[in-house]
Parts: C-alpha cells; structure tokens; sequence
C-alpha cells in the first residue's frame, strides 16, 4: 500500500469519525433541550405538586414533613439551634426552667428568654385568673340553677376548687403542648379514633340521643273543630365527662442547669409523646373503676395500687366484659370470621333503631386485638384474600387488616387474659387473647388541661423533680343513663392464640 493511500484512508477515518462527533453532539444538545422544557421550573413545580397530593396521611414522607424539627429562622446560630432545638423545643425547655424560677432557683437564662419572645406566642396565667375563668364556665354551665341542678352545680364548683387550688401559673398557647400530642398521634392506635373536645369546667354535659319521633298515619282534617293530631315525645339524656388527673413524674440525677439539659430537650419531649400515646390508648380500652381486692379487668385476684391509670373510669371493654354482658362471646377456641361478624350483630339498640355494629359510615367501626389475637386473625385465609385483592395497604397505624371492609388494629395496650377476658396477677395464667369491637362515635374524651411540666430541686439527693401533668375526661354514651344500656361496643374473649 502506497504512502499516499495511506495518507486518504486516515483523513477519511478522521472525516469520519468528525462527521460522527458532530452528529452525537446535535442529537445530545437536543437531547438536553428536551429536557430542559420537561425539568423547566413551572413542569418541576407541577410533577412535585401532583406526587404529594397523591400521598396519604400514613406515607412516611408526610409524616416526616409533618413531624420533623420545627426550626426557625430566629433560632439560626444560637445554642438552641447547634442542638437542633425549634420553636416547640424552646417553649419546653422555658417552660421548665421558668418553674424553677418560681421555687427561687436558677430560671430561664436571657438568651433562652429572648429566644422564647422571639418563636412563641405563648403567655402565662395566674392561679387566680385560671380559677376565675373556671367559675364563668361553670356559671355558663349553669345559667338557672333549679333544685335538680343544685348538688350538680355544687359538685362542680368543689371540683374546681380542690382541683385548682396550687395550680400556679399556666403557659397559654404553647406550642409544645399541641406538639405532644401531635406527636403522640402516629403512635397512639385507638385514643386517636376517639372524637375529643375541650372542656370549659371540671365536669362537662353531653346531650345523648335517645330515640327519635314515631311518624304516624293521619286522614285529612277536613272539619273547622278537627282534633289534634297525637303528639310524640323526642327522648333525649346526657353524659358527664369529668377530668381526671394524670402525672409523670420524673428523677433528674445531676445539676439541672440549662446548657446541661439543652441537648436531652428532644428526647424529653419524646419520651412523654410515647408515654402519651400508650397510656391514651390503655385509658379508653382497659379503665375500669373497681379498686377492691377482686374485680378489676386488669387485675382480677388483687387490689390495684389507687394510682393506677386504669381506675380513672370505665373504658371500652369493661362494656362487654361487665357492663352489658350481651354484647360478649366466649371464644373458647380459635378466633374465625363468622365470630368476627357476629360482634357487630349484637351491637343494635333495636328499642331506638340504632344500628352501631353497621354504620354508614365504615370508618366508624374498629376492631382492636392483642397482637398475638391480631396476627392470628391477619391470617385467616379470607383477610388474605381480601389483602391480596386489595393490594395490600394498611390505613390506620398499627392496622393489619380488614374484616369485612372494617379495620383490625393490634395494640399492646391489650394484654393477654385469664379465660374470663381479665388480667390475672400471674403471669402464666394470662394466655387467651381478646378482641374488642367498637363504634367510635358512641365515645367521647375531654381535654381539662393539656400536658403541662413543672420541675423542683431536691439538694440533699443532688436530684431534680420532673413532673408532667394533663387532665382527661372519658364518657360512653348510653340512651337509658345506665351503663347497661351501652350498645357501641363488643368484646369477644378466651381465644386461643
């Protein structure tokens, strides 16, 4: 081959392979045009605007969103903020180094003291403003006291005073406060579901339907002197919802100095979320008002220590296990969907037509399990089938499945049992599981006092007192006034698990 030949066939490689270069590089500009257009701020905006509507409450995405560090702005390159402390950790940690101050020990540095006025609108009130408010709502509560109303009215204005006295100083507004419970929300499995309102005294009243008019057959009045039609009589009664009051209390080892408390803020606030949502939950399933020797549904062979939660009232399975004993089965063997279904037949009030086993609204019924009972009913092969069908996904924290169209919640705050669906003291005999069916309409709790935190120095032990405090109604609606007459609710017991 000749020199010359040579030199042609490398500039046609090199023309080539030019010509190649080139055309990669218009189709790659193109390429980068298209995408330009697809990722131009306004598309960018509406891909990301259409994927997070379509999110639910349960994604963790949302969740995270919704439940992370609320920084803010104001906290950036202070103390507060190298810590990963917000506006809610903030008005914690005020809050509680403020009721030092009040037992005239070290308070709120003036940089805490500025960062709190800076990121919250909270404010305090005093002893006797809180108990003047009191007295209003409780007068509003009463506005013609008749001789029916007198013990009722005089019941309340003592519970103010016995439960208010020494209350102190109460931060208003604070945003810690709601956060807690926010907080608490995704962990808590049942008090979540309950409809809760704020009460304005110590007891509050709720009007409960009790049957609805008859509509009757009538002719045509026709006559000038044509009698009345028959009159029918709407029934109508009322709960009471009174607040009960709850403590944690805490021991502080150590100085309880600011900057040594700064970083454990967070989890503080954590760990009182948790205890929140579990013991939420416990209060509304398991209360049960017998403190004697024998009885309770958590302890049935012992006398429960008078601070247990449990005592504060009567919870949703004290309604099948001792209140209305129609509404209960003894399993006795392994829990199947017929049983399941049979729960929400005998919740019907036939007297007043109210069907709460069959809701309207599927939303309204729940079951709840002890999670050995819950696995065990997740894998009936019906509750399969219907996961499959379904695709799989869980709605409500804690669900594991569907009965029904219905949900089915596992939750710790359920033990296992005796045979007789109550907690022995011996450990060994609690082996049989529970399931609880409930409308959550036919409940209520109310709020008297959100959490509120208060601290005391202890030198001789070089300790500090941390003590959360709330104070939380619950009530079960029934039509006759007697618990009896509870119809929202079922239990069935002695299941093998």
């Amino acid at each position: 081959m000749s020199e010359t030949q040579t030199r042609e066939q490398l500039l046609t490689d090199l023309t080539q392979r030019a010509a190649a270069a080139e055309a990669s590089l218009i189709e790659t500009k193109g390429e980068l045009a298209t995408l330009k257009d697809t990722f131009s701020p306004e598309n960018v905006r509406t891909m990301v605007s259409d994927y997070l509507s379509g999110l639910d409450d349960n994604d963790p995405i949302v969740r995270k969103l919704r439940h992370g560090s609320d920084t803010n702005d104001q906290l950036t390159g202070t103390k507060f903020a190298r810590f990963g402390l917000g506006p809610s950790d903030v008005e914690f940690l005020y809050d509680l180094m403020n009721s030092r101050a009040a037992l005239g020990l070290k308070g709120p540095s003036e940089e805490l003291t500025k960062a709190f006025g800076a990121v919250s609108e909270a404010y305090y009130l005093t002893d006797e403003q809180v108990r003047a408010i009191d007295g209003r709502a409780i007068d509003d509560l009463f506005p013609r006291i008749n001789k029916r109303q007198v013990k009722q009215w005089e019941a309340a204005m003592r519970a103010m005073d016995t439960a208010e006295s020494g209350y102190g100083s109460q931060l208003v507004g604070a945003q810690y406060v709601g956060d807690l419970w926010e907080a608490a929300r995704p962990e808590s499995r049942v008090f979540n579901l309950i409809n809760t309102f704020e009460m304005t005294a110590p007891t509050a009243y709720l009007p409960v339907e009790v049957d609805f008019p008859e509509m009757l057959l009538v002719s045509e009045s026709t006559a000038n002197n044509s009698s009345n039609y028959t009159t029918v009589k709407t029934g109508s009664n009322r709960v009471s919802v009174t607040a009960s009051k709850f403590v944690i209390h805490q021991m502080w080892s150590g100085e309880m100095e600011e900057d040594s408390i700064i970083p454990f803020v967070p989890f503080l606030r954590r760990q009182l979320a948790l205890s929140l949502s579990h013991y939420s939950d416990s209060l509304v399933l398991n209360g049960d008002t017998t403190n004697a020797g024998t009885g309770n549904i958590n302890l049935d062979d012992a006398d429960p220590a008078d601070t247990k939660h449990y005592l504060a009232f009567d919870g949703i399975r004290h309604v099948g296990l001792v209140d209305n004993t129609a509404n209960q089965k003894d399993m006795s063997g392994a829990i199947d969907l017929a049983a399941l279904s049979a729960a929400r037949g005998r919740m019907v009030d036939v007297t007043r037509f109210h069907d709460w086993g069959h809701p309207t609204n599927s939303e309204d019924l729940v079951y709840v399990a002890d999670p050995a009972t819950a696995d065990a009913i997740a894998a009936l092969d019906p509750v399969l089938n219907a996961r499959i069908y379904n695709g799989g996904r869980d709605l409500l924290s804690g669900q594991v499945a569907a009965i029904l169209g219905y949900p089915v919640i596992s939750s710790v705050a359920m033990s296992l049992t005796e045979a007789d669906g109550k907690v022995s003291t011996t450990g060994g005999n609690n082996t049989k599981g529970q399931v609880v069916t409930f409308n959550r309409r036919g409940f209520v709790a109310g709020w008297r006092r959100r959490v509120k935190v208060e601290t005391e120095r202890i030198p001789a032990t070089d300790q500090t007192r941390i003590v959360a405090s709330l104070r939380l109604g619950f009530s079960r609606f029934t039509p006759t006034g007697a618990a009896a007459g509870i119809e929202a609710a079922d239990v069935i017991f002695n299941i093998t698990v």
